[in-house]
């Protein structure tokens, strides 16, 4: 049976059909203009403008995750700094033996007062800088103005922390600080850390950093700049440790949406504060536990996506009333151009980008050569992300490179101090910790990778120290290096492990004493460095397949070589393939490494 609705449908559409059909073929190419080209640049230039405003979205969200956790990573850098700071006295005997005694005679007074002093100048930040005995004794420095003004009060609770800590450092959450000597208040946050003696790891008294909260808001105010947005850190407590705007340091936020929504690790949302939107994006410190929140309005997000729907539409609406005007005449004037377009593409196919389309008009064509520029600018755009994209993987290398040095120098070290301690129990112990404890911040802190000559030929002095405590002074370092060579700047650890590499196979079948010998000189814009020893050498063989594994030709699976292989890919990851390193050799009489670095002093090295 035929379906009344079927029947009149069909009726409709013969009529719309000959109704088309009456109509000047003007107006015919008009419409079918009109509905096939226009209403899909409509419908495309719409689509468009929705996936660039999602786009931007989506890039936006992951650049604030990056942000936050960059800034969070800042942040647990410095509270490291600062629990290792609270250390520094457990490397002190004197200072903790001091804290044992009773009493607070003028000796006792003059020494903790220089040594508090001294803690307090290290960070710019740090506002005071408190010590206890284990008899109540207070011993402090403060940067500017007084005492808190909540001293008797606060100090029964930094105890109480302190002693919850057992010697391990505590983090206190803001505060507002009142100083008894002005009316003005800051806020500060603070580290804590029971202090124990050495000989029997009883407590002897505590240790106190107050840090003025400008460490925080400086990395934070920096990037609100950037993302137009505000920044909010709570503590474990979801007590406010700082906000952009100041409002609510101090305050417990529980209650807030964002806290709520934020359960994970890390992660974003989308979310309405004072009735505008938000994008949010949050970590959590595995160090601190503090909780970052980056609020970026979404209306700044997509105010460029705004901008370009609007040019869009208007370019779209241009064209098509200018389209109903030249319908005709669109068939015509399409050869020129597309034959201008064509060759254009031809010389993107040879390589040549710096071309462009002329855009006259704004019919399909011209559309085409738009996109055409737009396709060529975006293509320059790759291949300068492609090149910075080296560039970063190069620095990645770099500094995966830098991060290799052998560690078994420092567990071999550390095993000869617990044999040093159980056989003699004297000061050499403490003066070899010292020593390699400028070691390992030397060669662990990786917040700059630029140093000086001196400052490795220093290094190098301390390691050498090290081992002649370990064998007996049985090494002797002889250093010929021009005063103005020494202020140079180079990549860090590049002596040492050349050393090590001597100590470990040039000097272990010598019985007697060996000598090491380090020389610079100028060479043109160069500089060339030689380390030499006087240790049992190589024969030609064992120096080509140390040749062949530093330059990478064929790597051997000993541990001779690791160091230097290392040492020349760094040089030429950061200057180029003209620098590097080369060794030289003979059988009983010597190695000689020889070091090619840039002599300018204008090498960024960061």
């Amino acid at each position: 049976m035929r379906s009344p609705f079927r029947g009149k449908w069909k009726m409709r559409v013969d009529k719309s059909w000959i109704a088309f059909a009456n109509l000047s073929m003007q107006q015919k190419l008009l419409i079918v203009f009109l509905f096939l080209v226009s209403l899909p640049i409509i419908l495309v230039s719409y689509a468009s403008y929705y996936s660039y405003s999602r786009s931007i979205q989506t890039n936006t969200e992951a650049y604030a995750a990056e942000i936050t956790s960059k800034m969070m990573t800042k942040l647990d850098d410095y509270v490291t700094d600062l629990y290792n700071m609270s250390a520094m006295p457990l490397y002190n005997e004197v200072f903790l033996q001091w804290l044992s005694q009773p009493g607070v005679e003028l000796d006792k007074q003059r020494s903790l007062d220089l040594y508090v002093a001294n803690l307090n100048k290290i960070k710019p930040d740090t506002v005071s800088v408190y010590v206890f005995d284990r008899y109540g004794n207070v011993f402090y420095n403060i940067k500017s103005g007084g005492k808190r003004s909540n001293f008797d009060e606060v100090k029964s609770v930094w105890e109480k922390i302190a002693a919850e800590g057992d010697g391990r450092p505590e983090l206190v959450s803001t505060q507002e600080v009142a100083s008894d000597r002005s009316p003005t208040t800051y806020y500060a946050f603070s580290v804590i850390r029971e202090l124990k003696g050495t000989w029997d790891m009883e407590p002897v008294g505590y240790i106190v950093f107050d840090t003025n909260i400008s460490a925080i808001s400086r990395q934070i105010e920096s990037a609100d700049d950037v993302t137009k947005g505000k920044t909010l850190l709570v503590d474990e407590n979801n007590v406010v440790v700082f906000d952009s705007e100041r409002k609510l340091i101090t305050h417990n936020i529980s209650s807030d949406e964002s806290i709520r929504r934020a359960v994970d690790d890390k992660g974003s949302f989308q979310i309405l504060k004072d009735g505008e939107p938000y994008i949010c994006t949050y970590v959590i410190s595995n160090l601190t536990h503090w909780k970052m929140l980056v609020y970026i309005p979404l209306e700044e997000v997509t105010r460029q996506a705004s901008v370009t729907r609007n040019f869009t539409l208007t370019i779209t609406a241009a064209f098509i009333a200018f389209a109903l005007f030249i319908a005709i005449a669109i068939s015509f004037a399409l050869t020129r151009p597309l034959r201008k377009i064509k060759l254009l593409m031809q010389e993107v196919q040879r390589g040549n980008l710096d071309v462009s389309f002329n855009l006259k008009y704004s019919d399909e064509v011209g559309m085409l050569g738009r996109h055409f520029n737009m396709m060529v600018s975006r293509v320059q755009t790759l291949i300068e992300e492609v090149e910075f994209t080296q560039a970063r993987k190069k620095e990645a290398e770099l500094i995966a490179l830098q991060s290799q040095i052998n560690p078994h120098f420092i567990y071999n070290t550390l095993e000869m101090i617990r044999m040093t301690a159980e056989v003699n129990d004297d000061d050499e112990v403490s003066e070899m910790t010292y020593i390699l404890g400028k070691l390992l911040r030397y060669g662990v802190n990786h917040a700059n990778r630029s140093v000086t000559i001196r400052e490795e030929i220093d290094h190098l002095q301390n390691y050498l120290a090290l081992q002649n405590m370990r064998f007996a002074d049985r090494y002797k370092l002889i250093i010929h290096i021009p005063e103005d060579i020494y202020a140079l700047p180079c990549i860090k650890l590049i002596f040492q492990p050349i050393i090590e590499n001597a100590i470990h196979h040039a000097f272990r079948d010598k019985p007697e004493s060996g000598t090491i010998q380090i020389a610079a000189a100028h060479d043109g814009e160069d500089i060339v460095i030689h380390l030499s020893d006087d240790g049992v050498g190589m024969n030609e063989q064992a120096l080509k397949i140390l040749r062949d594994h530093i330059s990478g030709v064929q790597l051997i699976d000993s541990g001779r070589g690791i160091g230097l292989r290392n040492i020349n890919e760094r040089i030429k990851l950061q200057f180029g393939e003209r620098y590097g390193l080369k060794v030289d050799s003979r059988e009983e009489i010597g190695t000689i490494v020889t070091l090619r670095l840039p002599g300018s002093s204008s090498k960024d090295l960061n």
